[in-house]
């Protein structure tokens, strides 16, 4: 069996928790090239215990290295905003996007799954949820029965979505915090962490507590 290759798009922690998932998969890692996107940091050589070798190219080469090599992608970072533009950049490029599944997470049964959908170890996926493209779930994620994950979500460590819950595109769920069942979470809204949601989250509002309220809105809108 011919080994799928993947180049990962990624910096900092995130970026060595996808090698390391990545050293439990079936794909053939080429490479790594920094992202450099939207408002992330610039990655030094040496930053995530990369070795030289390892970095291919920078942002700006990656149509000339997917033209070179037959490849598919991958996203190591952990802002919505991020995945979605990483997203927009290799849907112009026709790159195909991956993404990792632990082997240690459990999966139930009829998941419909988006591509580029990273799962940590320990998360756990109920029958019938259904996640969407370039969605992240970090360590001991539990998404419940039926619920519903949007496009370039990030579910930071030990989020649990209770049955039937819904979540909209680029939301970003802080450790700890819960969505209970039937509640929906709008489009670019920040939940902080430890928060329980037990009512419908406004788009782009920023909330916290139990139960959660409004902080603040968020500075995202329908244009971004």
């Amino acid at each position: 069996m011919v080994q799928q290759k993947v180049l990962v798009l990624g910096y900092g922690i995130e970026l060595r928790r996808g090698l390391a998932l990545l050293q439990h998969s079936s794909m053939d890692l080429i490479g790594v090239i920094p992202w450099s996107g939207s408002d992330s940091p610039v990655m030094w050589e040496g930053e995530s215990g990369l070795q030289r070798h390892q970095i291919v190219g920078s942002f700006n080469q990656l149509e000339t290295i997917l033209d070179q090599q037959e490849t598919a992608v991958c996203f190591a970072f952990s802002r919505p905003a991020e995945r979605w533009e990483a997203l927009r950049c290799c849907r112009e490029l026709a790159a195909e996007v991956v993404g990792i599944i632990s082997p240690e997470a459990r999966i139930g049964a009829d998941v419909r799954m988006g591509p580029a959908v990273v799962i940590d170890q320990g998360c756990s996926v109920e029958s019938g949820a259904s996640l969407g493209t370039a969605s992240l779930l970090l360590p001991g994620v539990r998404l419940g029965i039926g619920a519903r994950l949007g496009d370039a979500c990030v579910l930071e460590a030990g989020v649990s979505l209770d049955d039937l819950s819904r979540i909209g595109d680029q939301v970003f769920l802080g450790a700890g915090s819960r969505v209970l069942a039937g509640c929906f979470v709008g489009r670019g809204a920040v939940v902080l962490p430890g928060s329980v949601i037990t009512s419908d989250v406004a788009p782009g509002t920023i909330v916290s507590g139990i139960p959660a309220m409004v902080v603040e809105s968020s500075v995202f809108s329908e244009e971004d």
